[in-house]
């Protein structure tokens, strides 16, 4: 609840300080990116996540994280779509769908679950894991 109103809070404040044309863009990237990701935790949207393997973690790039990236890439370089008010505006939309709309937002570093054994002359082999074991 807290994360929420914290969101929404600091989402009006930037609107009043920036502007309308700065809360229409936001508004349209939360709506692109609502239209465009999944609907809730772990569905697959419209456009496929960026997951990367690395050795055995997954490093999951959510989009709120890459456009984050991006503005500060933008205010960087200089290089904005239109304004620097409408790029701020979309990808501030974009951030704040992937934080506001899910629970795992926070989650970007998991471990990748080992399905490959190997046996005593280095041959991997596939390894099922049996759930019920131990109980």
């Amino acid at each position: 609840m807290k994360k929420r109103l914290a969101t929404i809070l600091s989402t009006i404040v930037a609107s009043i300080m920036l502007g309308h044309l700065f809360f229409l863009s936001l508004l349209l990237g939360l709506l692109a990116s609502k239209y465009v990701a999944g609907k809730s935790v772990g569905e697959r949207g419209k456009l496929k996540s960026i997951v990367i393997p690395f050795r055995t973690w997954r490093v999951h790039l959510h989009h709120w994280l890459y456009s984050i990236w991006l503005v500060g890439l933008s205010s960087t370089t200089g290089i904005h779509f239109l304004t620097p008010t409408i790029t701020y505006g979309l990808l501030g939309g974009v951030a704040f769908q992937g934080i506001y709309c899910y629970s795992d937002w926070h989650i970007i570093l998991t471990g990748r679950p080992q399905n490959r054994a190997k046996d005593a002359r280095g041959v991997a082999h596939e390894v099922t894991i049996d759930k019920n074991e131990g109980k």
